[in-house]
């Protein structure tokens, strides 16, 4: 069950003209080197916002207010939000603002409810519990409570991961990495692996993906961390996180994959998959597959 209190901190630039855009650049990649990846991108969960999704990911950003909207990072734990803040102001003293505001859960996740559209690739259809009659009966249904600002399967590399799993045939044991929600954690539970790990060194994820576990009888062993505590191996691991981690952990990753299995990456943009190939090629992978959707990708390697 999710807490009763969802906080925001909004971080609003006060930098004009074009060097706004290289602040929130220099913020968002030290959000990133203090483990912070789960920032949105402007007032994208604004309850009056309809996004068509069909709009290219350029576009989107344009119509949310390009560099002078503010990142938002949402989470269960104030203190944690209170800390951030402080250091943040504490290093960007003359260029950003930041403000903590407490919303209801029930009403956040309310603001969904005009947003979110189901999902469906050719073997899954992903809903929220507002939305739960006439579903199709040749998929896979997956019950999503959104939860927090992460992870709902909208985006683009949640799908594309889902699409790369439904072209390997279900093993013994799969890692998610970064679960979020856990969406592909209880994807993988449904389409035949025995064995599921999710891990993500998000507090509210654990809340999150064990409540989507619970809603959807599947059982997922959960631990906070980037990677299990305990030495494992997995048929295939998936990892959709962005590629700024993705580089700094591709060894790690490299390691948990068992020999002739997968690792399937995405929150990659298209022109950063070059360099992750060469990255993934020195840790003994082999890249088997790639796929693209607006400005995102996503790759299949294979472990020799």
């Amino acid at each position: 069950m999710h807490p009763t209190e969802t906080y925001q901190l909004s971080i609003e630039f006060v930098s004009q003209g074009t060097a706004v855009g290289q602040v929130k650049d220099d913020v968002k990649n030290w959000l990133l080197g203090m483990g912070e990846e789960s920032f949105v991108e402007g007032y994208i969960d604004n309850l009056f916002l309809d996004l068509d999704y069909a709009t290219s990911s350029p576009e989107q950003y344009e119509e949310l207010g390009g560099d002078v909207t503010p990142l938002l990072i949402y989470k269960y734990d104030r203190q944690h939000l209170e800390d951030l803040q402080i250091a943040l102001e504490k290093c960007f003293p003359q260029n950003l603002h930041c403000k903590l505001d407490s919303i209801q859960t029930q009403v956040w996740m309310e603001g969904w409810k005009e947003s979110f559209k189901p999902i469906q690739t050719e073997k899954f259809y992903i809903y929220p519990p507002w939305l739960s009659e006439n579903l199709p009966v040749d998929r896979l249904h997956l019950l999503i409570e959104p939860g927090m600002a992460f992870g709902t399967g909208q985006h683009a590399t949640t799908v594309l991961c889902l699409e790369a799993l439904e072209e390997l045939p279900a093993a013994r044991q799969l890692l998610d990495v970064g679960t979020g929600t856990g969406i592909l954690a209880i994807a993988a539970s449904k389409f035949g692996y025995k064995h599921v790990i999710a891990t993500d060194i998000d507090p509210d994820s654990m809340i999150a993906a064990r409540a989507n576990a619970l809603a959807n009888n599947v059982d997922l062993e959960l631990e906070q961390g980037t990677f299990p505590s305990q030495a494992t191996s997995s048929d295939v691991v998936v990892a959709n996180i962005i590629y700024y981690v993705l580089k700094q952990i591709i060894g790690e990753l490299s390691a948990q994959v068992s020999p002739g299995g997968y690792l399937i990456l995405s929150g990659l943009l298209i022109d950063e998959t070059r360099e992750m190939s060469q990255l993934a090629e020195a840790h003994g992978l082999e890249l088997v597959g790639e796929k693209s959707r607006e400005d995102w990708a996503s790759q299949v390697y294979r472990k020799a």
